[in-house]
């Protein structure tokens, strides 16, 4: 295998998974929104990790 495939497969999964762990994240922070919880550096973590996944995916493609 190539490196520069090696590269993209691991830069785009990971970017995957961190999007989706950040969307998971985000609706736990909603669930503690509506119940009255902390719920701000649950939904700032949820951002930043949404962010990220995000990045890396678009990213991704120079290692294609």
């Amino acid at each position: 295998m190539k490196k520069g495939k090696v590269l993209f497969l691991l830069v785009s999964i990971s970017g995957i998974l961190i999007f989706s762990s950040g969307i998971c994240i985000l609706g736990e922070s909603i669930i503690q929104k509506i119940n009255n919880g902390n719920w701000f550096w649950v939904g700032t973590i949820a951002l930043i990790l949404i962010n990220a996944g995000v990045c890396l995916m678009i990213n991704a493609k120079k290692y294609r």
